[in-house]
């Protein structure tokens, strides 16, 4: 998997440094505190999809996180609030990082300048995931139909982590399986437009409807996972759009978890 090019050297009295700290912020956010998990940061270059099949922002708004973080794509889509020497910034996951032992993340260029020096090559931060961050309306991509073997969807913009996604079977709703490629897969032999039903782990649903199959790029629906309206049965279909993930993410407060598996521990 070509994916990973290094662009720095780690000074060794730097790695000394980052391997001592343990920095923990206490965030107070909305009158509710929050944790944050301590670490260090180096920076690296995605490929053009990661292994989230997301795509990477352009910015360098994007990270590569542990196994135990990543937790067999369950990390895919979350952003994390990661506040380094020089200040803080907010990237996505968008990939796996195999050699990153817990704490240690890889972010985009872009978003390394904005917390500390390239010439550092390795600084200690700290970081969190955000519940409920601000984001777009859901892009999903579905291919399937004729020609394919079975169903195989991926969801942007949903900002929490999912726990399921559902495809509408008559009456009710079949789960399709997650997996460690960000992709949900289903059944084979389906015609015509798709129905899904995509939930997080927080309790948020949406329903999106007449999704195309066999669709190589996302589709941008008019539909948000939370805060915002969803469409009547009667919405016109989703448009597709070039094949890339969320806006960089913005600043706007938001509730701070911990990092790992949801729902956060208490502090």
């Amino acid at each position: 998997m070509n994916r990973r090019h290094l662009r720095w050297i780690v000074p060794a009295a730097t790695v000394v440094v980052a391997s001592v700290v343990a920095v923990v912020l206490m965030t107070q956010v909305g009158g509710s505190a929050a944790c944050a998990a301590g670490g260090s940061a180096s920076y690296y270059t995605a490929g053009r999809n990661g292994m989230c099949n997301l795509g990477t922002p352009a910015d360098g708004a994007y990270a590569a996180v542990g196994r135990a973080e990543y937790a067999g794509g369950a990390g895919c889509g979350t952003l994390l609030d990661v506040t380094g020497p020089n200040g803080t910034t907010r990237v996505q996951v968008v990939d796996l990082c195999p050699s990153c032992p817990a704490g240690k993340i890889d972010i985009g260029k872009g978003a390394f300048q904005r917390i500390g020096a390239l010439s550092a090559g390795i600084i200690p931060v700290a970081y969190a995931t955000v519940r409920d961050p601000q984001v777009g309306p859901l892009q999903v991509k579905v291919k399937g139909g004729k020609g394919y073997s079975s169903l195989s969807v991926v969801v942007n913009n949903h900002g929490n982590p999912l726990s399921t996604v559902e495809l509408q079977a008559g009456a009710g709703f079949t789960p399709l399986r997650h997996g460690e490629d960000n992709t949900w897969t289903g059944p084979s032999g389906l015609s015509g437009p798709v129905t899904l039903r995509i939930s997080d782990v927080y309790g948020h649903q949406a329903v999106v409807e007449n999704l195309a199959l066999g669709q190589s790029d996302f589709q941008q629906t008019q539909v948000s996972l939370y805060g915002g309206p969803s469409p009547s049965p009667s919405s016109p279909a989703p448009s597709t759009v070039e094949s890339s993930p969320a806006p960089a993410p913005s600043a706007v407060p938001a509730e701070i978890v911990t990092t790992g598996a949801p729902p956060p521990p208490k502090c």
